[in-house]
């Protein structure tokens, strides 16, 4: 990263956020004004009129290192640096689900493979989430108005021998019910992956991405642009799911965050 190599300076400016003492999973709005960029967890900032979004690691520890970049009159560089208090996730109770039995069992060396290619595609994604410019001006909106059937952070027991972590929010569904964007964006990646079934994963820029699984129909393709409210897939239960469902999910680059916090963004 380019902040690596730069020598750090005196403070420069600064560095405020809001909320004061943001929780794991959660959005965080920074401002410095007269910075140009910076990093995040290991995420780039996007900064507009002196203000970036972040996005806390679900996994983080108690403090977030927040590092700015400003250039200087004289044309040289500086970099300012805070640490942000940051407060548990109240955990949701545990869920103990049942699914196929493949998706629990030890993978042989074909499907191992598969999945780390599915994963290189995700994180490829994720990487390119920041080259896309910022394509939203109205708020975000549920992909579909219905029951919340799990929460994001929730501990899951699959199987009785599995133990993850649920990284989107599930929405509940019936075979062929509509999904629809969250809001404008780029369509990055569509595929049908061996956890996440039929996926969609939209590019909404400078690094917000959203990702739609589970479906049983994709109706758009890489490269196409989509409008808020649009038509993209319909709900399915393809994948490691216990029935027909959306999961959906959001991330800033690589950082999985609740996706109900995209309905609040200004």
């Amino acid at each position: 990263m380019l902040l690596a190599v730069l020598t750090t300076l005196a403070a420069v400016q600064d560095i405020n956020w809001e909320p004061a003492v943001p929780v794991k999973g959660a959005l965080v709005f920074i401002s410095a004004p007269g910075a140009v960029t910076g990093e995040v967890a290991g995420e780039p900032l996007h900064f507009r009129g002196g203000q970036a979004l972040a996005a806390v690691p679900l996994g983080t520890d108690d403090s977030l290192r927040i590092q700015t970049l400003y250039i200087l009159w004289n044309g040289d560089a500086a970099v300012d640096r805070a640490y942000v208090r940051v407060a548990a996730r109240p955990a949701p109770r545990g869920e103990r689900l049942r699914t196929a039995p493949r998706f629990t069992t030890p993978p042989d060396s074909a499907l191992q493979a598969r999945i780390d290619r599915e994963r290189a595609l995700a994180r490829d994604a994720a990487r390119r989430a920041h080259q896309v410019p910022r394509l939203w001006s109205d708020p975000f909106v549920r992909p579909r108005e219905a029951r919340v059937t799990s929460v994001f952070g929730t501990g899951r027991e699959v199987n009785g021998v599995l133990r993850s972590i649920h990284y989107g929010l599930d929405l509940d569904g019936r075979r062929g019910d509509p999904i629809h964007a969250s809001n404008r964006g780029v369509v990055a990646l569509v595929g049908n992956f061996f956890y996440g079934g039929i996926s969609v994963y939209l590019h909404h820029g400078e690094g917000l991405m959203t990702v739609y699984h589970h479906m049983s129909r994709a109706l758009v393709a890489a490269g196409d642009t989509v409008e808020r409210g649009q038509l993209i897939g319909r709900v399915g239960a393809t994948g490691r799911v216990t029935g027909p469902h959306l999961h959906w999910g959001a991330q800033y680059g690589a950082i999985s965050f609740d996706p109900v916090e995209l309905l609040t963004l200004p």
